[in-house]
């Protein structure tokens, strides 16, 4: 009896409007294929203030070819466990960007992430512009490599022409170009952090700055410590500098400013000066 008593009891349940799940706040992209549309910006190379006494001459009746001086380069060494996504997006401002002031004009790459790195470069370059690739130090640099069997990195046929692809050369130093801008940027790859040491060694070019990519700090400071330029900047690029510079001539002293989300130091290592700038943050996450 009391069953049936139940079963005749009717029972409502208020209807409640189920809530939509609200976006992702990160999402996969945002992570992994980060992107950044800017204005593109195009540099063209500096002429040199010597040009000899008639420039140079590419043979008996034709004009003098200019020639051209380098705007600062910069090297970037790119580490296991780095920024890639960041380093990416350096690095691909410069490839399509080759003879702009502070690009990049060679790439250091750890062995372990050489191949994902690449990938990312790949799915991210777009034409040059018609400024860059009828530039003659590009078509120059271009010839050059045909004589040449070297591995080349490019972008991707289906949506780059060939005539007018960014270019990485690996194994090559710039030496083998010759001493003007060469429009490309050459890699070289290393395991550990002394053989990017000895790997730098092959390139001649004097290099305005030096971009670290690698999350363990102390591990860049012995980076730092072994090559003999003088700027590094860990885990960002292209900062300004004003904070750290010596503002009068009492010589080479040390230094530590915390200014605008950056860390500067200026520092002395095995009787050489060193600038060395990263964010504030990444002292503070190792």
């Amino acid at each position: 009896m009391l069953n049936s008593e139940v079963e005749d009891q009717h029972i409502g349940f208020e209807k409640i409007p189920v809530t939509p799940k609200p976006p992702a706040l990160i999402s996969y992209n945002m992570v992994h294929k980060l992107e950044c549309k800017e204005k593109r910006q195009i540099s063209l190379p500096t002429a040199a203030a010597d040009q000899g006494p008639s420039g140079n001459s590419a043979g008996a009746g034709d004009p003098p070819q200019v020639k051209y001086e380098w705007q600062s380069p910069s090297m970037m060494i790119v580490f296991e466990g780095g920024d890639l996504n960041s380093a990416r997006h350096h690095l691909l401002a410069s490839l399509h960007d080759p003879f702009g002031k502070n690009a990049v004009a060679t790439v250091l790459i750890q062995e372990s992430v050489r191949d994902e790195f690449n990938e990312l470069l790949v799915e991210n370059m777009h034409p040059l512009d018609p400024q860059v690739y009828q530039h003659p130090n590009y078509l120059r640099s271009r010839q050059k490599l045909l004589q040449f069997k070297a591995e080349t990195i490019v972008g991707d046929p289906e949506v780059v022409p060939d005539h007018a692809t960014p270019v990485i050369v690996c194994d090559i130093s710039h030496t083998f170009f010759g001493d003007e801008p060469t429009g490309i940027v050459t890699m070289h790859t290393f395991r550990t952090p002394k053989d990017a040491t000895q790997v730098n060694q092959k390139e001649t070019i004097k290099y305005g700055a030096v971009s670290i990519w690698n999350e363990k700090v102390a591990s860049a400071y012995e980076i730092c410590a072994l090559l003999k330029n003088e700027i590094f900047m860990l885990n960002c690029f292209n900062v300004d500098l004003t904070p750290i510079l010596p503002k009068d001539d009492l010589g080479p002293t040390n230094d530590v400013k915390v200014e605008k989300g950056y860390h500067y130091e200026r520092l002395t290592i095995n009787q050489k000066r060193k600038i060395i700038v990263f964010a504030v943050g990444t002292i503070f996450a190792n």
